[in-house]
């Protein structure tokens, strides 16, 4: 807790490494994403990043709005202008609200697809869907069936992606646009190139961003920590030259050489840690459980459960820890002390022949305080395959 008192002396330091925290934070999760879409979007689908396509052909394009719902329907044509070659274009509207026509168009489209190339493969595929698409829009244009008839019997058919989940269908739509494209005459290997590019520059602008703020973090963060080490040696300083006969009596120079050099020293590399690592986890671990939230609710949980097994983990490792920590604080003073002894009485101890017992004293002081550091070294080994 003194040390958060000491941080409350640079609050605009701590306030703006928390920040670009937030930012690497973010970075550092959509690189994942970026990877994924290089695979899936990328690689997998083509390039093709929309259940709508660009462009529809007239014929594949009145097939989709006979198969939408009537709200369905509206957005659709609303979202596409007819060309003088005769295709369909998406317009501004469309750009605009990208992501709800991506929703109304990936059903119908997909399957007005599916039941033409049904119609186009023969019979047998016909029989597979359920209708002859291409019977049935003929009898929807001249008014012999209606909206409800076609969307009953699209229900119906055996291929039905009405109960299909919406995962599912926009693959199966962003499949109709790709071929939807190579129909209109696209170059796929360019559309691909093209998507891969785009994302591969986003991925080393992120990357490059990620760099940029860890090299703020950590020099705001060794700076911050400087200060406040360089202020405790001034106290320290300042309080040991107020000290009094007693008080003198009372502390050893090798304490206080101790206090001033080792534990400060301490105190300052933890800052460090303390504001690169220990405020990052968290930012991280919240961050990460909104991200699977907004993509995946079921998913929720089992993030949950991680980051409080983490928490666990590290709390019982730390109960472990500290207190050898404490102990090791001691078992320094009194190797500095042996030492200092030792150095000091160095004409008295050759005079008496007591090198062996000065060497046997430092080696006691020296493995205790070697016994302690691998015990607490040990333990904290645990900590990162345990948190992986």
């Amino acid at each position: 807790m003194r040390i958060v008192r000491y941080l409350r002396q640079s609050k605009a330091a701590v306030a703006l490494i928390v920040a670009l925290l937030i930012v690497q934070a973010f970075a550092d999760l959509s690189l994942p994403r970026y990877v994924s879409d290089l695979v899936d979007v990328g690689i997998q689908q083509g390039g093709v990043e929309d259940a709508a396509p660009e462009a529809f052909r007239a014929d594949m394009f009145e097939k989709t709005l006979m198969m939408a719902s009537e709200e369905d329907e509206g957005l659709i044509a609303s979202s596409y202008d007819l060309q003088e070659d005769g295709t369909y274009r998406l317009n501004g509207r469309g750009e605009r609200d990208r992501a709800e026509l991506d929703e109304a168009v990936a059903l119908p489209f997909a399957m007005a697809y599916f039941a033409d190339k049904a119609a186009k493969d023969g019979l047998g595929a016909v029989a597979d869907v359920g209708f002859d698409i291409d019977e049935l829009h003929g009898a929807y244009e001249e008014g012999l069936v209606s909206k409800e008839d076609v969307l009953a019997l699209a229900d119906a058919a055996p291929s039905a992606l009405s109960g299909v989940d919406d995962a599912l269908v926009e693959q199966q739509a962003v499949m109709a646009a790709k071929a939807e494209y190579e129909q209109l005459g696209y170059d796929m290997g360019a559309l691909q190139m093209r998507y891969l590019a785009k994302v591969g520059v986003r991925m080393l602008a992120v990357a490059a961003l990620m760099t940029a703020v860890a090299i703020g973090v950590g020099y705001l963060a060794s700076r911050t920590a400087a200060e406040i080490a360089r202020n405790l040696r001034r106290r320290l300083f300042a309080k040991v030259l107020e000290f009094s006969d007693a008080d003198v009596s009372k502390f050893s120079a090798a304490s206080l050489i101790t206090r001033g050099t080792n534990d400060i020293q301490q105190i300052q590399m933890v800052i460090v840690v303390l504001l690169r690592m220990v405020l990052y986890a968290p930012i991280l671990a919240i961050g990460g459980i909104l991200m699977v939230s907004r993509t995946n609710a079921s998913m929720s949980w089992v993030i949950v459960v991680a980051v409080a097994a983490i928490f666990i983990v590290v709390g019982v490792l730390m109960a472990l820890a500290m207190p050898k920590f404490k102990i090791m604080q001691a078992l320094i003073d009194r190797v500095n002390l042996v030492s200092r002894e030792m150095l000091s009485g160095l004409a008295v101890i050759r005079a008496f022949g007591r090198q062996g017992y000065e060497e046997r004293r430092f080696d006691e002081a020296n493995a205790a305080l070697m016994r302690t550091q691998l015990f607490t070294n040990r333990v904290m080994t645990f900590m990162m395959p345990a948190m992986m």
